[in-house]
C-alpha cells in the first residue's frame, strides 16, 4: 500500500517541483551556512610565518671583572619585531602572517590606527565585544625568552564582577601567546591588564593560565613599556623542562562577559634575546655553550 501511495503522490508534477525545490533550497542554505561559519572554526593555512634569522652573529658582553672580554655567538638577530605599528597595515584583510579571529556569538572589537601620547599604534575597543588580532610566529622559547610590548589602557573596565570567576574573565588588553612543545603538545597562555589584580600575580579560569603584567587605576591613561621573561613564567605554568616554540602572539581586547566596554592602543611587541651571564659564569668558563639560548660564550683575559 505504501508504495503505491509513493508511487501516486511522485506522479504529481507540482509536487515532483515542490520537493526539488525544497531539496534546493536546503543544500543552498548548507552551502551558504558553511561558508559563512568557516572562517570562525576553520583555522587559515599559515603564510609569511614569522621565523629567526638562523645566521650566527658574535657579539661584546659588558662585565665588571677587569682586563676580561666576553663575547657570545648568538643565533639570529638580537630582537625580533613581531608587531609593530608605526606605520599601519590593512586591517581588512589583513596581510598574510596576520589573522583576525572572530568569535560566532560576539561582535568583534573595533580596530582602528592612532597616535595616542606621541606613539602611533593601534586602537583596539570594545563594547559589549571582543575579537583577537593574530601574528603568525614560529620562534624557540630558549632562544627568545624575553618578551618586550608597550601598551596604553584609555578606558579599563568598570564592573563589581570578580576576575577571577568566568563571568567576569574580561580584560581590556591581553596577550595571548600559544606554544608547540618538541613533542607537538600545544600549550597556551594569556598576558593580561589585571582590574584588580595586581602585576605578578596570577589566575586561571578553567585550568587556562593567564598572568597579570599590569594594571591599576593608577596605571591608566599612560604608556606602559613592559619586559617579562617569558621562559620563567612558562615554566612557572608547566612545570618541566620540555622545550617549545612560540607560534602565536595576539592581541586580544574582551568585554562580552561583563557587558562593558573598554579602549587600549599597542605601539608594538618584541621578542628579545638577553645577555645574562652572571660574574661567577664570566670567571669559571673560558668556553661553553648555553644550551637554555643557543649561544657560545668565549672569555679572553687579556
Amino acid at each position: 500500500m505504501m508504495k503505491c501511495f509513493l508511487s501516486r503522490l511522485f506522479k504529481s508534477k507540482r509536487l515532483r517541483r515542490g520537493l526539488f525545490g525544497l531539496l534546493f533550497l536546503f543544500v543552498a542554505t548548507a552551502i551558504a551556512a558553511t561558508l559563512i561559519l568557516r572562517p570562525y572554526f576553520e583555522e587559515p593555512e599559515r603564510l609569511n610565518v614569522l621565523t629567526a634569522d638562523s645566521q650566527s652573529r658574535l657579539e661584546a658582553i659588558d662585565t665588571t671583572e677587569p682586563n676580561v672580554r666576553a663575547f657570545t655567538v648568538a643565533v639570529g638577530p638580537a630582537e625580533l619585531v613581531v608587531m609593530d605599528f608605526s606605520t599601519p597595515l590593512s586591517l581588512d584583510p589583513v596581510p598574510p602572517g596576520w589573522r583576525h579571529r572572530r568569535f560566532l556569538t560576539r561582535a568583534p572589537m573595533d580596530r582602528s590606527f592612532a597616535e595616542k601620547n606621541g606613539r602611533p599604534a593601534i586602537r583596539l575597543a570594545t563594547d559589549n565585544s571582543a575579537s583577537m588580532l593574530f601574528r603568525h610566529v614560529d620562534v624557540e622559547l630558549g632562544l627568545y625568552p624575553v618578551l618586550a610590548w608597550q601598551w596604553l589602557v584609555e578606558q579599563a573596565i568598570d564592573n563589581p564582577l570578580d576576575e577571577l570567576t568566568r563571568e567576569g574573565d574580561d580584560h581590556p588588553a591581553r596577550l595571548f601567546i600559544s606554544f608547540r612543545t618538541e613533542a607537538g603538545e600545544r600549550r597556551a597562555m594569556e598576558i593580561i591588564w589585571g582590574n584588580r589584580l595586581r602585576r605578578g600575580e596570577y589566575k586561571y579560569i578553567g585550568g587556562f593560565p593567564h598572568y597579570v603584567a599590569n594594571g591599576g587605576a593608577e596605571n591608566v591613561g599612560s604608556w606602559q613599556d613592559e619586559e617579562i621573561n617569558l621562559l620563567e613564567i612558562y615554566r612557572e605554568i608547566w612545570k618541566d623542562d620540555t622545550a617549545a616554540s612560540i607560534t602565536d602572539i595576539a592581541l586580544f581586547c574582551d568585554t562580552d562577559e561583563t557587558n562593558s566596554s573598554s579602549v587600549a592602543y599597542f605601539a608594538s611587541v618584541t621578542l628579545k634575546q638577553p645577555l645574562d651571564l652572571t660574574e661567577q659564569q664570566l670567571k669559571s668558563i673560558s668556553y661553553r655553550r648555553n644550551s637554555e639560548r643557543g649561544r657560545f660564550t668565549e672569555l679572553k683575559k687579556g
